[in-house]
């Protein structure tokens, strides 16, 4: 069980502290040693900590208890935090609740964190037009919160004054990783965090306060933190309060995230998760840039692994493999094209995922992730949205397909159609249809169903699409949404083969095998004329 239940902040600049955890006054007759208890329920897991205070003069000794839930079932964090409160019985005298956590209730609003990992360039090379084009690759793909991982820096001022413009919320850890030690000099250290504290507190999109990456805190971090900026919230490290640890990393079948199987670590479409990705295989053009020729093709598995941190991501081997199921690749221009494919069903599937689970709408928790991670540090075989040249890869665009605040998309593992409404404002009377065409381009199934969808909400599993039995191996999917005037206001495209999904330890199934008679479509010429716009600077 994975993932605190938590409330969400109002998509905006302002940022504010969120409350504490709830906790709850207690009074005992005799003394109580202060302790940790742990309690292992079917449904939910519940963390006690307390903090008694003696009072020796009155007889009595009060503690407070802070109180920690996380749920993976259908029970509430709620309902099993009344539970564990009605057992102390009378003894309890005061009851807040209240809860923490970054995706929280401001003004009655709520938010879903859709955000992103922000790894600076390697060589900290940096400029205003680097950071200008990066961040506004990041507002275009629809997310909401970058996290400046805490391997990273704290980034310049004009990056926060982008991020208020574009209303990016912002997480901010500071210098440590669980790979790297506390420094010698904790007095230097803590100086350093001062100044940077005093230099980002006055931008509303700064958010959030966390120490480390899967760390822990410096001795009087939090306290130099808290009494620098009491309006934002802290948690020592990235893998705490109810954020529970990330993954998966590296190149899966895509099918897995229907099935939540995508990790080796168990669950991980649940709760909050601060590092969930899958890579991106870069254009043709940058990988020109980082290897020679005669590396690049043939594939040089050792120079491939090599600038793809050790074959971490398994570019040179499962990704290669997905790849070849569109058809064997004669070259590397085949080959970076056909990898398109396999980067865009990595992004459109995982944020669909996760789009479907949002908040209590599926059948988990869900508060928010963190994708892993969206912009390149370096010239590398693993890109995600762009590569380090800032050359965008089909990740981009389908991750701002998938993240459009109104938007239908379809599930590869059950062939059910969903709507996702993120506007804070209901509609009626909408109409979504399907539309599957073969590969033939004819149209071979169409359905339309008339909905109204409320403020903030998911609409699950609204119809199935029944494929005909003597479709064409690979076929088109193409989902509309129409307002009560009949005009569209969304569109998604799918492609789909026949494959069987034969499980997590193959690489079949609708989203990844089956797609060798694409290369059978005949190439057509496509002109697109326009017109030109004097944009001011």
């Amino acid at each position: 069980p994975r993932g605190a239940a938590r409330t969400r902040a109002e998509r905006h600049r302002a940022a504010r502290r969120p409350e504490r955890g709830p906790h709850a006054s207690v009074i005992a007759e005799e003394e109580v040693e202060k302790q940790d208890v742990v309690m292992h329920l079917d449904k939910s897991h519940i963390t006690v900590h307390t903090y008694p205070e003696m009072h020796p003069q009155d007889g009595i000794c009060t503690f407070r208890a802070d109180i920690d839930v996380s749920t993976c079932g259908k029970i509430s964090p709620l309902k099993a935090l009344n539970y564990l409160l009605k057992s102390f019985d009378a003894d309890i005298v005061i009851t807040d609740y209240r809860v923490r956590g970054f995706t929280r209730d401001v003004n009655g609003k709520k938010i879903f964190i859709r955000g992103t990992n922000w790894i600076p360039e390697g060589m900290l090379r940096h400029s205003d037009e680097r950071t200008y084009a990066e961040l506004r690759y990041t507002k275009q793909s629809g997310v909401n919160l970058v996290r400046m991982w805490g391997g990273g820096i704290a980034e310049s001022d004009y990056f926060f004054q982008l991020c208020d413009e574009m209303g990016l919320l912002v997480w901010q850890e500071f210098w440590l990783t669980g790979d790297t030690k506390h420094p010698h000099d904790q007095a230097l250290y803590l100086a350093n965090l001062e100044s940077t504290v005093k230099r980002l507190r006055n931008h509303p999109s700064l958010a959030y306060y966390v120490s480390s990456n899967e760390s822990t805190e410096v001795v009087g971090a939090k306290d130099l933190i808290m009494k620098l900026d009491g309006t934002r919230g802290y948690q020592m490290q990235s893998e705490c309060d109810g954020v529970h640890d990330g993954s998966p990393y590296k190149q899966v079948n895509p099918m897995q995230h229907y099935e939540n199987t995508a990790s080796p670590r168990g669950s991980r479409v649940d709760g909050f998760n601060p590092e969930y990705g899958a890579p991106t295989l870069p254009t043709l053009e940058t990988l020109r840039e980082v290897m020679d020729e005669k590396d690049l093709w043939p594939i040089n598995k050792e120079v491939w692994d090599y600038h793809d941190g050790g074959g971490f991501h398994l570019m040179s081997t499962m990704y290669k493999d997905l790849v070849n199921n569109y058809g064997t690749s004669q070259s590397i221009e085949e080959f970076a094209k056909k990898g398109q494919l396999v980067g865009a069903m990595n992004s459109k599937t995982i944020w669909e995922v996760w789009n479907y689970n949002k908040l209590d709408y599926g059948d988990r928790y869900c508060s928010g992730l963190l994708f892993w991670y969206h912009n390149c540090p370096v010239r590398q075989v693993c890109a995600r949205m762009w590569d380090w040249s800032l050359e965008p890869t089909a990740s981009l665009y389908h991750t701002q397909n998938a993240l459009e605040p109104l938007h239908a998309q379809f599930d590869y593992l059950k062939n059910m159609v969903s709507v996702c409404n993120d506007y804070y404002r209901s509609f009626k009377n909408y109409k979504v249809k399907a539309d599957v065409y073969d590969l033939n381009s004819k149209k071979v199934f169409s359905y339309s169903q008339r909905i109204d969808i409320g403020e903030d909400e998911v609409l699950n599993d609204l119809f199935k699409i029944d494929f005909p039995s003597d479709i064409t191996p690979v076929h088109f999917i193409r989902l509309g949404l129409s307002d009560e005037k009949g005009k569209e206001v969304a569109s998604t495209f799918y492609w789909r083969s026949n494959a069987a999904y034969e499980g997590k330890e193959t690489l079949t199934g609708p989203t990844s095998s089956g797609f060798e008679s694409l290369n059978d479509m005949p190439s057509e010429i496509i002109r697109v004329s326009g017109v030109r716009n004097s944009w001011p600077t």
